[in-house]
């Protein structure tokens, strides 16, 4: 699967602004904005290379975006439901429920539970293209999670617990719609699990010139397909020795024990593999199958710099996965912008990629990218405080694979006086863990992804604004699908009516290339009414 790239800059601040929000207070409260709605668009889509009809939607929303934060709660919700009536046999009717929430809760000192959520859409035919509203080759993709964390200080040794639990589900059918899709290889959910515990002291409060951590761990994901279970137990310890004021050194050593297993399919009478709904039918009688085993000691060291407050460096390589590895990551925090690049390594799958993207949202401050034409919810959450997130490599090429998961990936978000800027990039290798012999995808084949996406916003007033969005997106794929390459762009304006009402059109412009098929270039274009309550 290829997700399509949307990021729309401030939208849904815009929009909010537009409508009066519902306020509910406290002396604790420090923002309390709740705002219901209810919403209308006219849409129309036409080919402007690649053939097609021209197809005109009537899209019938019901939404709620919420902001809380005081002392004890500090949450973000955007849901919205859409009901799509086509005007021909060519434009069919669907229901979509899309947005994203998070909430973290302080119990106590030190005690928090956190939660999330996100719904959205991708294609299931190996395409990505300007909507999932004109096709029908869809997935709805959903994934939560929730845990406690604690965190307390013991002297001079600071302690640190959490747990957390996943769900991640894909409803299609691929097996009976998709010609390019993975028949048979097709993720159907998941359940992952999450536990993690360190104790240690800063350097110069326990032993002169040395901090040191002991940290640990258990991971397990266990899904449907086939029975598959992930399970991954490490143990380390972590020093850090002080080099200047700004520059530590840093480095660790431990032991990991990752296995990945799975049952055998159900074969027919040709000893052909089963497959219902596009997934294989799984053996329960078979034995379980290793299908990777990794123990081993595990190693890094690095660099850990910090010239202020606001912006932190980390470098480190080492040995793991029976390879050497390379990771870090640079952060910086402006008054009212953010900086974020991430080099990462690691062994992932889709469950627990989604489920850890949703879990990396926090504060209560979003842009988010909602697709004004079908009002899908893709893309990126951009977050001047710290705590966006980009959904785009979770979404691309879904399998129920598990891989050697390589990349990189930047952020950068700014919100100054009435301009908004958003940007989002990155590249990514997934090596996949599969059975010898799998017909799907090889193992230790690759799939490669680049993304690339921008916003501008503007706003004219408290009422009024402008979107500028752009995007591209291009997926090499493996196993004979096809390498598609996504790229577009939309422009929106947003006018408030009266406190209650908002006005909205959009104009843009969709194109995918794929191999052996012919270039698809779509325009759009969009009007729309909503009333806040």
């Amino acid at each position: 699967m290829i997700v399509r790239l949307w990021i729309a800059g401030a939208s849904c601040v815009a929009l909010a602004a537009a409508m009066p929000a519902h306020a509910q207070s406290s002396p604790d409260d420090k923002r309390v904005d709740v705002v219901p709605y209810i919403g209308v668009d006219q849409v129309v889509m036409g080919p402007l290379k690649g053939g097609g009809d021209v197809l005109t939607y009537t899209n019938v929303t019901a939404g709620l975006t919420a902001e809380v934060q005081n002392r004890r709660v500090e949450a973000a919700v955007d849901l919205q439901y859409n009901h799509s009536f086509g005007w021909s046999s060519q434009a069919v009717d669907q229901d979509v429920l899309s947005g994203f929430g998070h909430a973290t809760i302080n119990v106590a000192r030190g005690l928090g539970i956190q939660a999330g959520g996100l719904a959205t859409r991708v294609r299931t035919d190996g395409l990505s293209g300007a909507s999932t509203q004109r096709d029908t080759y869809t997935s709805q993709v959903w994934s939560g999670y929730v845990g406690p964390s604690y965190t307390t200080q013991l002297g001079d040794f600071n302690i640190n617990a959490g747990y957390r639990l996943g769900y991640a589900r894909v409803d299609d059918s691929v097996g009976q719609n998709s010609v390019q899709g993975q028949a048979g290889g097709s993720f159907a959910d998941s359940w992952t699990h999450s536990l993690n515990g360190s104790i240690g002291f800063s350097p110069d409060t326990v032993l002169p010139g040395v901090g040191l951590t002991a940290s640990g761990g258990y991971d397990r994901e266990d899904a449907s397909q086939l029975d598959q279970r992930f399970e991954d137990l490490w143990g380390r310890v972590d020093a850090t020795v002080p080099l200047t004021p700004t520059l530590a050194a840093v480095g660790g050593i431990g032991y990991e024990k990752i296995e990945i297993s799975q049952r055998s399919p159900e074969l027919d009478a040709a000893g052909v593999p089963l497959i219902r709904n596009g997934r294989y039918v799984t053996d329960k009688s078979s034995p379980r199958a290793l299908v990777y085993n990794f123990d081993d000691i595990i190693w890094d060291a690095g660099v850990l710099w910090r010239p202020s407050r606001r912006t932190t460096l980390q470098a480190r390589v080492g040995e793991r996965y029976g390879g050497m590895t390379y990771q870090g990551s640079f952060l910086w925090q402006g008054r009212d912008s953010h900086v974020a690049i991430i080099v990462f390594d690691g062994i992932d799958s889709f469950g627990r990629m989604i489920t850890a993207d949703v879990a990396a949202l926090s504060g209560s401050n979003f842009d988010v990218a909602r697709n004004p034409f079908t009002g899908d919810i893709t893309g990126c959450a951009f977050s001047t405080t710290g705590g966006g997130q980009c959904f785009n490599d979770a979404l691309s090429g879904i399998t129920d694979a598990n891989f050697r998961y390589r990349g990189v990936s930047a952020q950068y978000s700014l919100r100054r006086g009435p301009w908004g800027w958003g940007v989002g990039a990155g590249y990514s290798q997934r090596k996949f863990i599969t059975p010898n012999g799998q017909t799907v995808l090889i193992r230790g084949s690759r799939d490669e992804n680049w993304y690339g996406n921008g916003s501008v916003s503007y706003m004219f007033n408290d009422r009024d604004s402008i979107d500028l969005v752009g995007y591209v997106n291009y997926f090499d794929a493996s196993g004979g699908r096809p390498d598609v390459l996504n790229y577009g762009s939309f422009a929106s304006y947003y006018k408030g009516l009266s406190r209650r009402l908002s006005a909205s059109a959009s104009l843009g412009l969709d194109g995918v290339q794929a191999d052996d098929l012919d270039t698809i270039i779509s325009a759009m274009g969009q009007v729309g009414l909503r009333y806040s309550f």
